[in-house]
């Protein structure tokens, strides 16, 4: 009886149709040519870096890119003695993309709150952690609005 659950539960799993968004990413070759880039330095040269290995130098896709980056760390709690306890971290990218004489401009946020670690060192490394985590957050959300950007 248990064999025939696992065999029929299996079953439905397998045709259930889940793909992941990302899938078809490799398939579609771009390539990435990015022009100029302001704010930041950490979520720039890391977005910059995992968009050059991205890019497929042999495509016809070509897009030209420039980006501004703001990043922004404010406080949301402070304990009695008024020293800050939260922060909420906020990355927010505007792309400015150009294929073939088409430009459009294109903006995507990413934030999170995270909890005071107390000594500096600790803090600011794991604050460039979460930078690294919101570039590649926004570079797959880049990468699948380039694809399908004929269709936009």
């Amino acid at each position: 009886m248990k064999n025939l659950i696992v065999i029929i539960l299996l079953f439905f799993l397998y045709g259930c149709g889940y793909t992941s968004i990302y899938k078809d990413q490799k398939s579609k070759e771009i390539f990435i040519s990015v022009i100029n880039t302001d704010g930041d330095i950490v979520i720039n040269n890391y977005l910059k870096n995992q968009l050059n290995i991205l890019s497929d130098k042999e495509s016809v896709n070509i897009f030209n890119i420039s980006f501004v980056s703001k990043y922004e760390r404010t406080t949301i709690a402070k304990d009695s003695a008024g020293v800050a306890t939260d922060y909420r971290l906020v990355a927010e990218i505007e792309f400015n993309i150009n294929k073939n004489g088409v430009s459009k401009i294109i903006i995507f946020t990413e934030n999170i709150n995270i909890k005071n670690e107390g000594e500096n060192f600790e803090q600011r490394n794991y604050e460039n952690s979460i930078k690294r985590n919101f570039a590649l957050s926004i570079k797959n959300k880049l990468v699948t609005y380039l694809i399908n950007f004929d269709d936009n």
